[in-house]
């Protein structure tokens, strides 16, 4: 399908003491038609309902056997929805998508081309950010992730031609995920290869485990009232510099998860959560490559180590 370039619903916001990345690694994808909103709710794991009490969600789309196949953003935008992932999952995710509408009145179109996403991080210098059009949300995986900004490129090329928009480093946008413990692809996981549970989406409401039916939803509703989520993503930290993610992290040579994220000394981490307990309590050494690990929680999360 070709690219549409969106009528965008202009929002002015002034938000205060934050800096602007671009995310280059974003693809858009526009879901339009009076059945959007029906098509979604029962395809996704966010619970479409709860956009009326806020203005954006986190959720995805998972195998019918539970395993994450994306994750996205969802954002009303436009009388649809924006549904924001990973660029590499752009095409494959509209195809899915076309593939489940079926005779539904929905259409799906790709608007990156016409689109940025700004990360609009909370800043301790005082400053005031540009005043900015566009659709601009509040992240809602963690308030410490501040916003993230929807914005055509001819407005952010004057923006940036009269400095009333500074690009901060991209760099400065894993760094602070790596603080706060929020993980993403494809750094911390690969799609197709975890549960929901194992990154801890159903710690940042990207669940619905009481609007009904979803693709994949009986095996993920199992394995939160069973308890039987083993692999989590924990934060890590080290006294030497962190090797390269995906190097395996191990106990007495025993592997118990893998490196994601990193930033210098400090990083996210997919790990066995009862065996890094095991590890803790016996003492054992845990270690990625050379260097050695202490592990925590992220202090939002409900989980425990046991």
């Amino acid at each position: 399908m070709a690219s549409v370039a969106p009528v965008f619903l202009i929002k002015w916001f002034v938000i205060m003491s934050v800096s602007a990345i671009r995310l280059t690694n974003r693809a858009l994808l526009h879901i339009g038609g009076s059945d959007a909103e029906t098509f979604l709710q029962g395809l996704i794991t966010f619970d479409m309902a709860r956009l009326k009490d806020r203005e954006s969600g986190f959720g995805a789309l998972l195998t019918p056997q539970g395993k994450l196949l994306f994750d996205f953003f969802v954002i009303p935008m436009n009388d649809g929805y924006l549904l924001d992932t990973l660029a590499d999952a752009g095409a494959d995710l509209m195809k899915r998508l076309s593939m489940y509408k079926l005779r539904a009145n929905v259409s799906v179109a790709d608007i990156s081309e016409d689109v940025s996403v700004l990360a609009l991080l909370p800043s301790s210098d005082g400053t005031e950010a540009p005043t900015l059009p566009g659709t601009v949300v509040a992240d809602p995986r963690h308030i410490g992730l501040g916003y993230r900004a929807y914005i055509s490129e001819t407005v952010i090329g004057a923006a940036l031609a009269d400095a009333t928009l500074v690009i901060d480093e991209t760099d400065s946008y894993v760094a602070k995920r790596i603080e706060l413990g929020v993980p993403e692809a494809p750094l911390d996981y690969a799609y197709g290869d975890v549960f929901p549970h194992d990154i801890n989406l159903d710690q940042m409401n990207a669940i619905g485990f009481e609007k009904g039916c979803f693709v994949g939803q009986e095996v993920v509703s199992r394995m939160k009232h069973r308890g039987t989520a083993r692999r989590r993503i924990v934060l890590v930290s080290s006294t030497d510099e962190l090797p390269e993610p995906g190097t395996e992290i191990t106990v007495e040579k025993k592997t118990i998860g893998t490196l994601g994220s990193v930033s210098t000394h400090v990083g996210l981490a997919a790990v066995r959560i009862d065996r890094v307990n095991d590890a803790m309590e016996e003492g054992h050494f845990i270690k990625a490559g050379p260097a050695q690990l202490t592990m925590a929680l992220p202090d939002w999360v409900s989980f425990r180590w046991v």
